[in-house]
């Protein structure tokens, strides 16, 4: 199977397996947290696979960890400018895409 998640695809799941593995949650208990299956955040981690998170996902992970949903898509630079929300939007809608 080809890879053909984007680089900023790429950025973000890397992102929340950062965050997932410095609060010692493993990939089962993630699965449960996200009510899918332990297999299904393997493929979504693997580069050698398509997959990624959903937005409500994201949502739900960072609900979980306390962890603010625009940092998953911004840095905090980005997240300090006036125009974040509009940098986030389309952050959001590329990562969607």
């Amino acid at each position: 199977m080809h890879k053909n998640n984007t680089n900023f695809q790429d950025t973000v799941i890397q992102k929340i397996k950062k965050l997932r593995t410095e609060r010692n949650i493993s990939q089962s208990a993630l699965s449960n947290i996200l009510n899918i299956s332990s297999g299904q955040i393997g493929n979504i981690e693997s580069p050698k696979f398509p997959h990624k998170y959903t937005l409500k996902q994201i949502y739900v992970f960072c609900q979980f960890i306390n962890y603010p949903f625009e940092l998953i898509f911004l840095t905090t630079s980005e997240a300090k400018k006036s125009d974040s929300k509009e940098l986030l939007i389309k952050k959001i809608v590329d990562y969607d895409e």
